[in-house]
């Protein structure tokens, strides 16, 4: 589920929420920073309560009403609160129900959108020549545009004819599919005297114009050859002309 899915329903089908699904939203799309917040004359500590605490600051960043951001409780609100209008339990829950949103302060921004890491090497538009019997994206594509991407990172660096010995940690977190725009992000971790290592994130902005999400991640192992193709050494950094230096 995206954050724009969630939003949605809190307004067409607020009784099919449920909490954990909205903890899995807030995690998969954003980065939580343990924060202070104000709720009428409930005052919650730095990591504590974190579940309203992110919640709330979803709400504030996507700017949803007083209802919806209700809602995002899911079964603890319509369960344990409307039910129970009388209990003292879900002390923010209730306490939200009263004051709303003038009562709602932050001692900093608990929620930043997760972005990629490193430098945005190579973008393409997922087609329809690239897809698997199901229907997604082929992985053997999106893999092949990693190699290309992390390689010509590794070449600048190098300054040399590179190649690929190895891949680690490959992880295809979620498909991509036809349409979608594919930013290949790289940042080359470890430099040895004749190998680099380049960490690569593919993010896809969906149907080119919707939702920005990750959906691979893995390091390649590069080594540089000299024209006989021997393993040769990767230039210092200080070594590099300035135009390169500058892309790294």
């Amino acid at each position: 589920m995206t954050p724009h899915t969630l939003i949605a329903n809190t307004a067409t089908a607020p009784e099919t929420i449920e909490f954990q699904d909205v903890m899995a939203v807030i995690s998969n799309y954003y980065d939580y920073i343990p924060s202070t917040f104000t709720n009428g004359d409930v005052v919650n500590e730095a990591q504590t309560n974190e579940g309203s605490c992110k919640i709330f600051a979803f709400a504030q960043l996507n700017k949803l009403n007083k209802t919806s951001t209700l809602a995002l409780f899911g079964e603890f609100y319509r369960n344990d609160v409307l039910l129970h209008p009388e209990g003292t339990d879900h002390a923010n829950i209730r306490n939200f129900m009263i004051h709303g949103w003038e009562g709602i302060t932050f001692s900093q921004p608990a929620l930043a959108e997760k972005q990629p890491k490193g430098r945005l090497t190579t973008r393409t538009i997922a087609m329809h020549a690239d897809t698997n019997a199901a229907g997604d994206i082929f992985g053997g594509w999106v893999l092949s545009q990693m190699d290309m991407a992390a390689g010509i990172s590794a070449g600048q660096r190098a300054q040399c004819r590179v190649v690929t010995v190895a891949l680690d940690g490959m992880s295809f977190i979620k498909p991509v599919h036809v349409g979608d725009i594919l930013g290949v992000y790289t940042n080359i971790v470890r430099v040895g005297r004749s190998s680099i290592d380049v960490k690569v994130e593919c993010w896809v902005r969906r149907g080119r114009i919707g939702q920005r999400e990750k959906v691979t991640e893995a390091i390649f192992k590069f080594v540089a050859l000299d024209a006989d193709g021997k393993s040769m050494q990767v230039p210092q950094l200080s070594e590099l002309p300035h135009y390169v230096k500058s892309e790294l």
